[in-house]
């Protein structure tokens, strides 16, 4: 099965760009903590706007230009490991001590990431199957002419990778 992963533009940008090799993931308003976290090893990045400050209208498709792979993951427990992650991130760090606090068990999952850059861009069209407040999708069989190359990021991965508990 392929995966695809919605993630915040400004986040999947940071990505793209070697600026960040973290993601973070509460459970969403349908699915249960234990179901909502890093469970696949690979999974293409879709970048939404529809969370990002000011800008409530969804695209008309996603353009896919990443795929990660999960080299560690887990949940974050307290606040104070979570704090030191952020500055090495593109998140809002009011929108995820809001995601923490949300529920009554205080937690984040997190992933651990290499990525790689895709070529061409992948465009897959808005549509039911890609819809909703939801995080992960079943994607059809990519383009064979998708070509991928590793983002470099090694000195920001080891750092971020030195502060996870």
């Amino acid at each position: 099965m392929i995966h695809g992963f919605k993630e915040l533009s400004s986040v999947c940008a940071a990505v793209a760009e070697g600026r960040q090799t973290i993601l973070f993931r509460k459970a969403g308003l349908r699915e249960s903590t234990a179901d909502s976290g890093f469970h696949t090893k690979s999974f293409y990045l879709l970048p939404t706007r529809y969370h990002e400050k000011g800008s409530k209208h969804p695209a008309s498709d996603f353009p896919v230009s990443l795929r990660v792979e999960v080299i560690r993951a887990g949940d974050l427990l307290d606040w104070p490991p979570i704090a030191k992650l952020l500055p090495l991130t593109a998140y809002d760090p009011a929108t995820i001590r809001e995601h923490f606090e949300s529920r009554d068990q205080k937690l984040l999952h997190f992933a651990l990431i290499r990525a790689f850059s895709l070529a061409p861009v992948w465009r897959l069209p808005l549509s039911p199957s890609l819809s909703g407040c939801r995080s992960w999708f079943e994607l059809p069989t990519p383009p064979p002419e998708l070509q991928e190359s590793p983002v470099s990021s090694s000195d920001l991965f080891l750092k971020t990778a030195g502060l996870l508990p």
